[in-house]
This record gives C-alpha cells, structure tokens and sequence, in this order.
C-alpha cells in the first residue's frame, strides 16, 4: 500500500509512519507544497535493491554478458581479429 502525506502531516505521525513503513512494509510518499520529495520504503527493499545493484552488469559489462552466451560468438571474435588486422588505415598490435 502507498500513501500520500505532506511534511507537517509525517512530523506529527512520525512514529506512526515508521512502524507502518518497518512492519507494514508500507511505502510511503512525502509531498511538500503538492510535489514528492521523498519516498519512505522499508530497509528490507534498499538492501534487496543494493544487492541487485551490485550484482547485475549493467552498461558494457551488461553487453560482455550477453555476448558471453551467444552462439557465434568465437565466429564473430575471429572477424573482428582479421578485420582489425587487415587494417591498413592504422598501425595494430598484434591479439594474442
């Protein structure tokens, strides 16, 4: 369940909205002048959240992975490394 409360309602039932929030697992929206400045989610959700964080790849290392379990992949690695070494346009160091 999310509720909706302004900054002078939360300060009043700060407690309150702790407890819902800790045992409810209740989110809670906080609204200052009509616009949201915060959001209050149980602990349990920011630490799921963070292990998610640091265990999915994301950007390039998220393409690396995918790459990782394509069927073509040592296909597609062996024509980069004849392109790149065909190049005539700049000077390469040989791949190992």
């Amino acid at each position: 369940m999310t509720d909706s409360l302004n900054v002078a309602e939360l300060k009043r039932r700060f407690s309150e909205i702790l407890s819902r929030v800790e045992l409810r697992g209740e989110r809670i929206t906080v609204r200052r002048r009509g616009r949201t400045v915060a959001i209050l989610v149980p602990a349990t959700d920011v630490e799921e959240a963070a292990l998610v964080a640091t265990t999915t790849r994301r950007g390039l290392a998220a393409a690396a992975g995918a790459w990782e379990e394509h069927p073509d992949i040592e296909r597609f690695i062996a024509e980069i490394r004849a392109a790149r070494d065909a190049s005539i346009d700049r000077t390469v160091e040989a791949m190992e």
